[in-house]
């Protein structure tokens, strides 16, 4: 597993490598704009849960978001919109990288 993804001529002026923290700020950024919609911040007893993975693999970036959501949004609807925002982002932030993007929902949460 790679552990970032190389743009070449990135804006025409060289090339620049991405590692995938930089992904996992993006996608976080993006679902905690989504109304009704966090990332999950589900407690583990060991600490190991991670509510957004991302995985680079022959330069096909995937992200999965776990999310809490208010328990009365559409969860189509939201889920859709999480994709769409983060597509919108990765899109924006790092030009041409092919990626994947998944969301789960762990839980429902009573929002305002």
């Amino acid at each position: 597993m790679a552990q970032y993804v190389r743009i070449n001529n990135y804006s025409k002026l060289g090339d620049l490598n991405l590692s995938y923290q930089v992904f996992y700020q993006i996608a976080e950024y993006a679902t905690n704009k989504v109304r009704g919609a966090k990332v999950s911040s589900k407690a583990s007893r060991f600490n190991i849960f991670k509510p957004i993975s991302v995985n680079i693999n022959k330069g096909l970036v995937t992200v999965a978001v776990t999310v809490s959501l208010n328990k009365n949004a559409n969860i189509n609807a939201v889920c859709l919109a999480i994709q769409e925002e983060i597509a919108s982002s990765l899109s924006a932030f790092t030009e041409m990288v092919p990626f994947r993007i998944d969301v789960k929902v762990a839980n429902l949460a009573q929002g305002s």
